[in-house]
């Protein structure tokens, strides 16, 4: 007789044991559960073997290869799309050429299957159902059969209601090749759902076999783990590859227990593992291939897969790991607990009873982990990026995180304060922002709504309303991107700082929240509409009335609706609004030159970036639009004090020095660049309105074009490459650019700039990739990309160890 072993299932309910590996995969005492499965059928003499496979087939092929090192032959059949039970089965029919027994390969039992055989052929049936009787048949298909072994009813998964008796289907069939008769190849076809029932309307010879024995369906996780209990009670005839070295404890091959380990059995160690001294393993405990476990460490019903480390002190009390598991020293995860393959758990942190860690997940040091980490990268030690909080939409950042943060931002508010929140027009930053809200309630947080608006209005708003902070949610400004920004602002309207950053990602952490009595909850309190008043403050900050530019523009019209119509309407601006969903700066500027307008704006999503076209159509470039900003700055502030970021060009100290006035450089984050350029409230460098408005009034009182403005600035060049550089490295590079730069003329503000005779260098390492930031700045743009270039393949030498 031939066999089919199913092994096409997914195991979603086992996850994450099943996240990167098929469930016939999974181990049963370091082996995987198929491999029970063929031994048994070669024992009852099938060596002829069919396998079905859909769900991540090579890792099964790469395992058992062709089934001669398990003494059988086996033949795969690999299924593209879903076929259903019995049409993954026809696949295999040309194979088929006999009577044939089907048996998962995610289930493990002892069954005699000699006596199915004999039975099957006594009945002369064309199929016959191997059953068992189970304590709950909610799970499976429920089977009667008459005196004879005919079955006369079948239900599949009933309801309670619906149980007639506890006898249910294992998924062992015994069949004839008549069977492939009754369905066409390449069609879904279930053998409970639709072969048996339609063999039965034909009165076909349909039979079940009670068998005695054991049988486990691995579907659920606490399943899979008391299977194992159940092996090593010998509850079930198979046989474990490991010798016994006292009652009840198996070890295999060359593990090692050093003395002063202790062992309880029954336990099972596997291949290669050790326990170090003072290491404790109780029973029900066990212990894959090539693992370590060290000194203190304690085990107590816990699985392990293969390559686990668990470090000093660490305790599994009940959990599975899965294979790669590092438990910190400390550590500690509960009953019941699951961790995917890959993971770290923390120094002296803990994965709370019956929570999930997916594969790839670090828990970071000293960190209780209160909720399951289905998706995304896990709880990383730093929430917070250059822009704030950035995540992939209901990945990273789903409702209930977002709730969490605003709970740990609320905690370190003074209760009773008020925080206000806006987002732009995307559906789902609004839900988030309805989620942030909500938990600044439950924190006892008071909450203005500013509703759909750019940054630059929730920051004006904070900054004139009675705010303690501030919140405001935002897709990242690429196209078609996934990724929600949460930007958070104290109570000045510019991002918070870099301890309030620690405090509120302490907070959450720990999920040390602020509990409130339930009539102490925040409100949404009412307040004025923020894009008017951001409107007002604008126009009054004109001193003149700019002359009547004709002004062609693309901007979000969802977002900036209100904004740029109100405020260029007043300044007697005629606009040109185009509403393309993307639009070029090239596209633009043809636009500018066939419409002869006098000047060409593109403002982002956000409103933060401003892209200007001269009257002539020639695009502004990036660091020019940076220098007219600070031209902006230069007429508008008054201080004595020019501060500028330390990537800005050198020229901008000629620009001061015709102000008289002094430049100090800052650092290139986005609280140090807002901290050096805020006026009432607006931040020109982040803020494509007030750049316009007071451009075309910096325009208007000189009497001159853009084009002409832009004459005024002496010539400079600054050009900024990225080089790739994984976070490992980073540090090494830096190192290597310290010495290589001894003795030449550094500047350490942000990053390292050196400089040289021809113009300056900027080395900056990115916070939120991993990449460094070159900038060179020259008289021409061919001695700034010398420089860029010269440092970019230092970096690329550095990244490999070498030192030049």
């Amino acid at each position: 007789m031939k066999a089919v072993i199913m092994a096409g299932g997914k195991g979603t309910r086992l996850r994450p044991l099943t996240c990167g590996t098929p469930k016939p995969m999974v181990p049963l005492l370091d082996r995987p559960v198929m491999e029970y499965t063929i031994e048994l059928l070669k024992k009852h003499g099938i060596t002829e073997i069919a396998v079905t496979l859909q769900y991540l087939p090579e890792v099964i092929r790469q395992y058992f290869g062709d089934g001669s090192e398990f003494g059988v032959r086996l033949h795969y059949c690999e299924e593209t799309s879903p076929l259903g039970t019995a049409g993954s089965v026809k696949n295999a029919e040309d194979f088929l050429d006999e009577t044939f027994l089907v048996i998962s390969g995610d289930a493990l039992t002892d069954f005699d299957l000699t006596r199915c055989m004999e039975f099957h052929r006594r009945k002369q049936a064309v199929g016959t159902l191997v059953l068992t009787r189970v304590e709950s048949p909610l799970e499976f298909g429920v089977v009667m059969t008459d005196e004879s072994g005919r079955i006369i009813r079948f239900l599949e998964k009933p309801g309670w209601g619906e149980v007639f008796s506890d006898t249910v289907n294992t998924g062992i069939y015994i069949l004839e090749t008549e069977i492939f008769r009754y369905f066409d190849a390449g069609k879904e076809f279930d053998f409970s759902k639709d072969l048996f029932p339609l063999l039965m309307r034909m009165n076909r010879p349909l039979f079940g076999y009670v068998a005695e024995g054991y049988w486990s369906d691995i579907g659920n996780l606490a399943q899979y783990r008391k299977t194992q209990f159940d092996m090593l009670d010998r509850k079930v005839d198979v046989t474990i590859a490991a010798t016994q070295i006292s009652p009840g404890i198996w070890i295999r091959g060359d593990a090692r227990v050093s003395p002063g380990a202790v062992v309880t059995g029954p336990a099972f160690i596997g291949e290669g593992s050790v326990l170090e001294s003072g290491a404790f393993v109780g029973e029900y405990s066990v212990i894959g291939s090539g693992s370590v476990i060290g000194p203190g460490a304690s085990l107590e019903r816990a699985v392990l897969w293969r390559r686990n480390r668990v470090e000093a002190g660490a305790e599994i009390k009940g959990a599975t790991l899965c294979q790669r598991v590092v438990s910190r020293p400390g550590s500690m995860a509960g009953e019941d607990a699951v961790v995917g393959d890959d993971c770290r758990i923390g120094v002296n942190s803990v994965v709370l009873p019956g929570l999930k860690v997916f594969p790839g997940k670090r828990v970071e040091d000293h960190t209780t982990l209160k909720h399951s980490l289905i998706w995304g990268e896990g709880i990383p030690k730093q929430l917070f990026g250059r822009f704030g909080i950035k995540g992939t939409c209901n990945v990273e950042i789903t409702p209930l995180f977002a709730g969490r943060v605003a709970q740990a931002y609320g905690s370190i508010l003074k209760e009773g304060t008020t925080v206000g929140i806006g987002h732009d027009s995307s559906p789902f930053a609004a839900l988030i922002a309805q989620a942030l809200t909500s938990g600044l309630h439950a924190s006892g947080i008071h909450t203005y709504d500013f509703g759909t608006v750019t940054s630059a209005v929730t920051r004006h708003a904070v900054y004139h309303l009675d705010s303690a902070g501030g919140i405001h949610v935002r897709m990242e400004e690429e196209r078609n991107s996934s990724q929600l920004v949460i930007e958070f602002l104290d109570g000045s309207g510019i991002p918070i700082s870099r301890e309030a950053e620690r405090k509120i990602e302490n907070a959450y952490m720990q999920e040390d929240y602020r509990l409130i009595e339930p009539d102490r909850a925040g409100r949404r309190k009412e307040c004025p509409d923020a894009g008017t008043l951001y409107c007002g403050h604008l126009l009054e900050q004109t001193d003149a009335q700019p002359k009547g530019y004709t002004i062609v523009m693309h901007y979000d019209h969802h977002t900036l609706q209100h904004i740029v119509p109100e405020c260029l309407e007043a300044l007697g601006c005629q606009v040109v609004q185009l509403n393309h969903p993307s639009l070029s700066p090239e596209k633009l500027a043809r636009w500018v030159k066939s419409a002869e307008a006098d000047l060409g704006v593109g403002l982002d999503a956000n409103g933060q970036k401003i892209v200007l076209v001269t009257g002539e159509g020639e695009i502004v470039p990036d660091e020019m639009v940076f220098v007219l900003q600070i031209l902006i700055q230069l007429h508008n502030h008054k201080e004595p004090q020019l501060r500028v970021p330390v990537n800005v060009p050198t020229i901008v100290e000629l620009l001061a020095a015709n102000f008289n006035r002094e430049v100090v450089r800052t650092k290139v984050d986005l609280r140090s660049t807002m901290e050096a350029c805020r006026n009432n409230g607006f931040h020109v460098y982040w803020d494509g309105m007030y750049t316009l408005v007071h451009l075309l009034q910096l325009m208007s009182g000189k009497g001159l074009s853009l084009a002409q403005l832009i004459d005024t600035i002496p010539v400079f060049a600054l050009l900024k490459e990225r080089v790739e550089c994984p976070w490992t490295e980073k540090g090494k590079v830096m190192r290597y650019l310290m010495e290589e730069t001894r003795g030449k003329q550094v500047e350490l503000i942000d990053g390292i700039k050196i400089y040289e005779e021809e113009g300056w260098t900027l080395i900056l390492p990115d916070s939120d990739e991993p990449i460094f930031q070159v900038f060179a700045n020259a008289e021409s743009h061919q001695v700034a990309k010398m420089l860029a270039t010269t440092y970019a393949r230092k970096i690329a030498d550095y990244r490999g160890g070498v030192t030049v």
